[in-house]
């Protein structure tokens, strides 16, 4: 009997995407100018630091709410998932509407995500930002991360960025599009949020992040994909996470109820500021005089 289930977006292959990107020019192009974002504004302007070549200041992030959350290495290679995560519903997309429509939606996701590059990148600029990780290299993942990961970009989180980018980007989008059944539009947004919200929690697991990255990444999201991601939306993401963890349920409210004050904190304060980056680096030079880092506070202009 042929399974009439729906395909979950699991099953979709990268390769699909690629074959598709390269015969399109246009799109090609636009994947190429994302890439460079990508390279400038991640990796090039962590190793100019860590060798010298500049002098941006580097500030520790880390909470003692981030002791609560056991370090768990297993939970690496969801983390590792997250560029797999992403393309994946460009392949969904490509083969449920064919070349031609899905062209536009192509187009303004790879924007997407190259704005959310360019946009922590300029946060970036202005302070660095790091914590304590373990230095476990047990598993090949984690060498791998220690090798091409300096660990200066913790605020915000990247990951989680890019993660409520996907499932609101294509929450919106499925709005528009007609071809795909309800039902299945329903599943995929369904898998992708659950996806996201695994893959945030590992960064936290795995400690690429602190509790202080999450929330000033959401905060960054509700001004770049507004009004399809709304604070609300930030704080129903941060209530979701951890919902199947060993983690102790008091301290689980500690860690949501800090991340649920940072969010809102920043959110108010940008209600009356035009730009969207000033909140986070007010809340930063506070963050580095009451951690004892006034030397970095000074150095954030």
């Amino acid at each position: 009997m042929k399974n009439t289930e729906p395909k979950k977006i699991k099953k979709y292959k990268a390769g699909t995407t690629a074959l598709y990107i390269l015969l399109h020019p246009y799109i090609l192009l636009t994947l190429v100018s994302f890439i460079k974002t990508v390279l400038i504004d991640f990796f090039i302007s962590q190793f100019a630091r860590k060798l010298g070549f500049t002098k941006t200041p580097i500030a520790k992030v880390d909470n003692e709410l981030d002791n609560k959350i056991p370090f768990n290495p297993n939970k690496v290679g969801i983390y590792m998932d997250f560029t797999a995560f992403w393309i994946r519903p460009l392949s969904m997309i490509i083969k449920r509407l064919g070349y031609k429509k899905a062209k536009p939606y192509v187009i303004a996701y790879l924007n997407k995500i190259k704005l959310t590059y360019s946009s922590a990148g300029k946060v970036y600029k202005i302070c660095m930002s790091t914590t304590d990780r373990p230095h476990y290299n047990k598993k090949f993942y984690f060498r791998v991360i220690h090798v091409f990961d300096p660990h200066y970009l913790c605020v915000p989180s990247l990951h989680i960025c890019v993660v409520s980018l996907v499932w609101s980007f294509y929450r919106q989008a499925f709005k528009e599009i007609e071809e795909i059944p309800q039902e299945e539009k329903d599943m995929y947004l369904q898998e992708m949020y659950h996806d996201a919200i695994k893959i945030a929690e590992t960064v936290l697991y795995i400690k690429q992040h602190s509790v202080n990255c999450i929330p000033a990444a959401l905060y960054m999201m509700t001004f770049l994909m507004k009004p399809y991601f709304t604070v609300e939306d930030g704080i129903n993401f941060l209530n979701d996470m951890f919902k199947s963890s060993s983690i102790p349920e008091k301290d689980l409210k500690e860690i949501r109820d800090y991340m649920y004050f940072i969010l809102e904190r920043l959110s108010l304060v940008g209600i009356s500021d035009d730009n969207w980056i000033s909140p986070i680096k007010a809340w930063m030079k506070e963050y580095c005089i009451n951690a004892n880092q006034a030397y970095i506070a000074n150095k954030i202009k």
